[in-house]
């Protein structure tokens, strides 16, 4: 299909995605200038979720489902670009709300074209990079887009020049399962928060099933790191 022909096709999904313009209009600062992340997340984020008009890049399939699960679980409206490993079951036991979430798993050539679109009217975007670099000229461009219209930029799958924030994620254990046995029960994952003027801070996340499709998310040992001095 011809980029333009897809690009159009991607308009008229995003005009039957419901409106990311909440049911209440009494929302505080907070609420207008920060996406929810899930549970204990947010104690590790400086403003305790995920600012507007910001691009974050993320490691780790279990953190990007669980921000989906939290922004379309709002009533706000996501999509996703890319991301072949994405687990829509995994994002919908999360609590994601799967009718407020676009994906394209198969952007085409130019999956920044397709990004630029989407951040038009959504206020969160995930995009996987497939270890592809982006020009500065284009992230530049794209950044403004970012910031004017208030989304959310998530990458993933590579580097992003600029970002203001960056969360990597690796599995630190599981609960449950024996020598091939058992059930799952939970999954702790050690998380590294970083960016522009923030000193680095880890911790360890929880993730544990506390009810049909819902999953909680509990901070263990939140660690501001040290700073190292030279000379």
């Amino acid at each position: 299909m011809p980029v333009d022909d897809q690009l159009e096709v991607l308009r008229a999904r995003m005009a039957a995605i419901p409106s990311r313009v909440g049911a209440s209009a009494q929302a505080d600062v907070h609420e207008q200038d920060v996406l929810g992340v899930p549970g204990g997340l947010g104690r590790l984020l400086p403003a305790g979720g995920l600012v507007k008009g910001s691009v974050v890049v993320c490691s780790g399939n279990s953190l990007v489902n669980g921000l989906l699960a939290a922004v379309t679980g709002s009533g706000k409206s996501a999509a996703v670009i890319g991301c072949h490993q994405l687990g829509l079951l995994a994002a919908a036991e999360m609590g994601a709300d799967l009718s407020r979430l676009a994906h394209i798993p198969q952007p085409g050539q130019d999956r920044l074209a397709v990004l630029a679109v989407l951040l038009d009217g959504l206020d969160l975007v995930v995009l996987d990079l497939a270890g592809a670099a982006v020009a500065p000229s284009r992230s530049r461009a794209l950044m403004a887009r970012v910031r004017s219209h208030r989304s959310v930029l998530v990458v993933t799958g590579g580097d992003w020049a600029g970002s203001d924030l960056r969360l990597e994620s690796r599995p630190a254990a599981y609960s449950g399962l024996g020598r091939g046995r058992g059930r799952l029960q939970s999954v702790h994952l050690d998380v590294r928060v970083s960016g522009k003027g923030l000193q680095p801070r880890t911790g360890r996340l929880v993730l544990a099933g506390s009810g049909p499709d819902q999953t909680s998310w509990t901070l263990e040992t939140p660690t501001i790191e040290r700073r190292t001095s030279t000379g």
